[in-house]
């Protein structure tokens, strides 16, 4: 009877390890296709609303703006220079690289994305983005 007892108990805290696992953040409904790197308007704790997709290398986000996708609108509209808190690299096999100032200058910040790697930003890039580089392809 406590055999019993032990593994029912045992089953139960193992239940609740695995419901608690699966309230983790999901990654975004892709916005981007194969290729292109998307800079999300938030962080994966906000369900990153709108997004902005480039397929080549921006050396200043003036001009460009987030747009409504299948993660929501928030933040369709603003401009994406200074205001991205993600970035999801599909840009496979070529890193991208994320910089705090225009013109690709890392002298304040910067920060490089793997292939199909999504990350939030964070501190002094979060928000603070002023252009973006696609490396070359790693396929020899």
């Amino acid at each position: 009877m406590r055999v019993g007892k032990a593994l029912a108990a045992g089953f139960v805290a193992f239940g609740a390890v695995v419901v608690s696992a699966g309230t983790a953040s999901a990654a975004p409904a892709y916005d981007c296709l194969f290729d292109e790197v998307c800079l999300y308007y938030s962080s994966s704790s906000y369900g990153y609303g709108a997004y902005f997709a480039q397929s080549g290398s921006i050396s200043d986000y003036s001009g460009y703006y987030f747009k409504a996708g299948d993660n929501g609108s928030t933040g369709a509209g603003v401009s994406v220079k200074n205001n991205a808190a993600a970035v999801d690299n599909r840009a496979t096999p070529r890193n991208f690289y994320l910089y705090y100032n225009s013109n690709y200058d890392c002298r304040v910040a910067c920060v490089t994305v793997s292939p199909g790697t999504l990350i939030n930003l964070s501190e002094p890039l979060k928000n603070d983005n002023a252009s973006g580089k696609l490396g070359p392809s790693q396929v020899g």
